[in-house]
């Protein structure tokens, strides 16, 4: 086997760590822009703000100038000199209270529940879905991303105060979004292992209509659940252990956010991060002015968010789209059921009161309807019924929070390039949008199949998410390829010359010529791929390796991040392993410039 030595061409540098990042071998930061993971708007954003179309659809830069920022921070101010006091009490007597009904406070976490009491602190908010066991790598990448902005805009803006806070998404009614967790087998293969309610497996093909994050969990399936976890993990000196957490946090009785936010503070308790589950009658009260204004002059938000989605669509694409009314209604059998409006019917007359048209709603896949005056009647009532939806969910966090930052993920950076008009209807100061650290971790295991190929990690992660064989092909590399190269070329010159000949002796047969020539290189092209396909079975070994290398960076043609949950490397290195993390991360969490490529030596002895 000849072996040929492939380097990608979009990284850009190598940094060396040592000190107190012993276990860092190497970090490589690649171009964005060179990779196929993210959107045009998303590698735009990053990387080219301010001479790209993106710009016209932010406040400012992510990476804008302290001057710019500080017309946010005074604008958020002025938001909150606005609100009455008690508004701020509620939010901070909330989020004390849940922590405190999850036994985890905290000290630093009480003492940024007293800064947020004050109207001198600001919040630097990120979010994400309940899911099992905290979801992929990016839900942890966003959250230290969030502490670590904290502590740089505390630096860079002495006199103010901020807080991280994280707020959890909880009344989505996707529960098969957050029911998987996927994780690499003893062989290294990517397995996935689902959460199913007994609900959702008596009856599959019925939709969930439920809010995930109040969900509670059920024995059965949970047992179910991790038995297939431990049959999947390599059994290690951790797995008991790393168990043992998972299933005190995710124990019977409790709700997906319950469990979720537990573990989350089990990472980041210690560092102070704030977890706010706003989906309480004393929060939605707090928003019920902005559900209000949205049923009463709906569908005016919608109609400003599809003329911002047409022009993003001149040069991107549009992450989200709106409803004619952006909300939703949790009857009482619980069912998270969108609000419709009816057709508007008979005027009423002039001098009727309210005048004008009859405005009736009803929920779509229910026969429950209100008038205007009732839907409005049972929102001063019970507004922990209404629930937010897709663009009405950051309006509602920042109605609720001082925000002056969101960190976000790609899809999240896409849909609030939409939301622009969205915040200036609201009456809120949009946020600066910065994006969350995105890394890649590469094991030691692997450097071992990276040096006998002559191949780096980055060559993984620039073929095209994985899908194609041009790495493999040019890791087994033969002389088949060049010489099926010069074979068809061969053939081609041959038969074009032939064609003056064949015109002299009938012109008719010259488009014979060309259908014969096509034929011939068409059936060349075939049998070379069944003699590549042949080769490819000779080298069974090194394609199983090569797959290997795919699930362990690219998981199901994805980043990483996007797919492997942390429990893999916990139970493979440790139950600390997530303090050596944050180590690791520390150093790059505020550069979203470039993708991280993390290369770790010796770790299972640094996490003894």
């Amino acid at each position: 086997m000849r072996v040929v030595l492939i380097r990608a061409k979009n990284v850009k540098k190598f940094f060396t760590h040592s000190g107190c990042y012993p276990c860092l071998r190497h970090h490589a930061v690649m171009d964005i822009p060179s990779l196929s993971y993210f959107t045009l708007l998303v590698k735009d954003y990053l990387t080219r703000f301010s001479g790209a179309p993106v710009r016209e659809f932010f406040p400012i830069a992510p990476d804008a100038p302290l001057e710019q920022m500080q017309n946010i921070i005074d604008a958020r101010f002025a938001r909150e000199r606005s609100l009455p006091t008690t508004n701020r009490a509620t939010v901070v007597k909330s989020i004390r209270a849940y922590h405190e009904s999850l036994g985890f406070l905290s000290e630093a976490a009480t003492k940024h529940l007293k800064l947020l009491e004050s109207p001198n602190t600001l919040a630097i908010v990120t979010g994400q879905q309940s899911g099992m066991l905290c979801g992929p790598l990016y839900t942890f990448y966003k959250a230290f991303t969030a502490i670590e902005l904290a502590k740089s805009f505390r630096d860079r803006f002495p006199g103010c105060s901020f807080v991280p806070i994280f707020w959890m998404e909880t009344e989505d009614h996707d529960l098969e979004e957050i029911t998987s967790v996927n994780v690499l087998n003893a062989e290294g293969r990517l397995d996935t292992i689902r959460y199913t309610p007994t609900a959702l497996a008596a009856k599959p093909d019925e939709p969930w209509r439920k809010q995930a994050g109040p969900t509670l969990l059920e024995e059965a399936p949970l047992n179910d659940f991790f038995e297939k976890l431990r049959s999947i993990l390599q059994p290690t000196d951790f797995t008991a252990e790393v168990l043992a957490l998972m299933q005190s946090a995710y124990a019977p009785g409790k709700s997906f956010a319950q469990a979720f936010a537990t573990l989350l503070l089990h990472y980041f308790g210690e560092d102070g991060l704030l977890i706010i589950d706003a989906n309480s009658r004393e929060l939605k009260s707090l928003a019920s002015d902005l559900f209000r204004i949205e049923i009463e002059t709906s569908p005016q938000l919608s109609g400003k968010i599809v003329l911002r989605s047409v022009k993003v669509e001149e040069t991107y694409h549009a992450q989200i789209k709106p409803r004619a009314l952006n909300l939703f209604y949790v009857d009482e059998d619980g069912d998270r059921l969108p609000i419709v409006e009816k057709e508007k019917t008979t005027p009423l007359p002039p001098s009727s009161l309210g005048g004008g048209e009859l405005r009736n709603f009803f929920l779509k896949g229910s026969r429950k309807t209100f008038t205007l005056p009732e839907l409005l009647s049972e929102l001063e009532t019970n507004p922990e019924r209404f629930s937010s939806n897709v663009v009405t969910r950051p309006l509602f966090q920042d109605t609720l929070l001082p925000t002056v930052a969101y960190v976000a993920g790609p899809g999240e950076i896409a849909y609030f390039a939409q939301l622009g008009p969205a915040y200036e209807w609201a009456g809120l100061p949009m946020p600066l949008i910065y994006p969350r650290v995105t890394a890649t971790l590469i094991e030691d295991r692997l450097e071992r199949v990276f040096e006998k190929y002559h191949i780096t990690a980055e060559d993984i992660l620039s073929d095209a998410h994985g899908r194609n064989n041009a790495l493999f092909d040019a890791m087994i590399e033969t002389e088949l390829v060049p010489r099926f190269e010069s074979a068809l070329l061969e053939i081609d010159i041959a038969l074009e010359a032939l064609r003056e000949k064949v015109n002299q002796a009938d012109p008719t047969l010259d488009g014979a010529l060309t259908s014969l020539k096509g034929k011939v290189l068409t059936a060349v092209r075939d049998f070379e791929g069944k003699t590549l396909a042949a080769e490819r079975k000779r080298h069974a070994t090194t394609k199983a390796q090569l797959d290997k290398l795919l699930a362990a960076l690219l998981p199901s043609g994805e980043l990483q991040e996007r797919e492997l949950n942390m429990v893999y490397f916990l139970n493979k290195y440790g139950p600390k392993y997530f303090e050596l993390l944050k180590q690791l991360l520390r150093p790059v969490s505020l550069d979203f410039h470039e993708h991280h490529v993390l290369h770790l030596k010796d770790l299972s002895k640094a996490v003894e």
